[in-house]
C-alpha cells in the first residue's frame, strides 16, 4: 500500500497545486482555460508522438481489449442514460451528457500520468490505443442523440454537428498519435537530434502541466444543486465501469500484463472535463455534468488506489 501511495500521492498532489493556484488566485480562469489549451493542443499530442515513434512495439498487439474496454464504456453510457430516464426523468439529450457522465473517463490529463506512473512504458501503447478511439466513439453518439432530442423538439442544428465532426477528426491528441504511428513504422527513428531533444523535453513537461491544468480546471466547477443524478453516475464511472472491464478483459478475453491493467483502471478514472465542456456547449445538462466531474475526480483517490492494489501496479 505505500507503493500505490507513492504513485497516488504525487499525482493528486499536482492536481492539488494546480487548485490552489486558482483558488488563491495564483492565476484566474483565463489563464487556467489557456494552459488546458496548451496541454491538449501542443504538451500531449507532442509527447504522444514522441513516445509512439519511439517506442519498440511488442511483436503481439492485443486488439481485442479495445472491445473489452468500450464494450464497457457504452454499457456504463448506457446505464447512465437509463438513470437519467426513469431516476430523473430527463430528455433524450439531457439523457446523452448523463452517459457521458457514466462512461467517458478521463484518459488525457489523468489517465496518462497516472498510468504510466503505475506501470510504466509497457503501458503506452495500451493507452495510446485506447484514446486513438475516445472521443471518436463515445462523442459522436452523443452527438447522435442530442440532435434526435432537439429535432423532435424542433430545435436541431445540422452545421453545428458537422462543426463537432470536423473538431473529432482534427484533434491534435489524434493527430500527435498518427504521427507517431507513421514515424515508428516507416523506421524513421532515432528522430533527428533536435526533434528528438524537444520530443524529450516535451514528454518531461506534459505530465506535470496535464495535471496542473486538470487540478486548475477542477477549481472552476461546482455543485450545482445535482448531487442526487452527479453522485449516480460517480458511481456508475467509479465502480461500475471497472468491474464490467476487469470481467471482459480477465475472465472473457483472458489477457494479462499490461493489456488488463491498462484496461482496468482506465475504466476507473473519474469522469473527463470533455463531459462538462460537451454540456456548456451544448447547453444541456451542464449543472449535473460539472457535478460529476468535481464528485469523481474527488473519490477516484481512494477508488484508484484500490483498483491499482488489485491490478498490481
Amino acid at each position: 500500500m505505500t507503493q500505490i501511495a507513492g504513485i497516488i500521492a504525487p499525482v493528486f498532489g499536482v492536481m492539488a497545486v494546480g487548485y490552489l493556484a486558482v483558488r488563491v488566485r495564483l492565476f484566474g480562469a483565463v489563464t487556467a482555460r489557456r494552459l488546458v489549451l496548451f496541454v491538449f493542443n501542443a504538451a500531449i499530442p507532442i509527447m504522444l508522438f514522441y513516445r509512439i515513434a519511439t517506442i519498440d512495439f511488442p511483436e503481439q498487439i492485443a486488439w481485442s481489449f479495445l472491445g473489452g474496454y468500450y464494450a464497457s464504456a457504452f454499457a456504463a453510457y448506457g446505464l447512465g442514460m437509463l438513470s437519467a430516464r426513469f431516476l430523473f426523468h430527463r430528455p433524450i439529450d439531457e439523457q446523452s451528457i448523463h452517459g457521458l457522465g457514466g462512461g467517458f473517463s478521463n484518459t488525457v490529463l489523468l489517465g496518462i500520468p497516472l498510468l504510466v506512473s503505475a506501470f510504466g512504458d509497457e503501458a503506452t501503447v495500451p493507452i495510446f490505443l485506447i484514446i486513438s478511439f475516445h472521443s471518436a466513439t463515445l462523442l459522436p453518439v452523443s452527438i447522435l442523440l442530442i440532435e434526435t432530442g432537439r429535432r423532435r423538439e424542433g430545435r436541431a442544428s445540422r452545421v453545428h454537428v458537422a462543426r463537432l465532426f470536423l473538431e473529432v477528426l482534427a484533434n491534435p491528441i489524434i493527430a500527435g498519435i498518427l504521427l507517431g504511428l507513421v514515424a515508428n513504422l516507416a523506421g524513421l527513428t532515432p528522430l533527428p537530434s533536435p526533434i528528438d531533444a524537444v520530443g524529450s523535453l516535451m514528454s518531461v513537461v506534459a505530465i506535470p502541466c496535464s495535471l496542473i491544468a486538470l487540478g486548475a480546471s477542477l477549481a472552476g466547477y461546482r455543485l450545482e444543486g445535482q448531487i442526487a443524478p452527479a453522485s449516480v453516475l460517480a458511481a456508475i464511472k467509479l465502480l461500475v465501469q471497472p468491474v464490467l472491464a476487469w470481467v471482459l478483459v480477465v475472465p472473457v478475453l483472458g489477457l494479462g500484463w499490461p493489456w488488463a491493467p491498462v484496461a482496468v483502471v482506465m475504466a476507473g478514472m473519474p469522469s473527463g472535463a470533455m463531459v462538462y465542456l460537451f454540456g456548456a456547449r451544448y447547453e444541456t445538462a451542464s449543472e449535473v455534468a460539472a457535478s460529476v466531474v468535481v464528485i469523481s475526480s474527488a473519490v477516484s483517490v481512494v477508488t484508484l488506489s484500490v483498483l491499482l492494489v488489485l491490478m498490481g501496479a
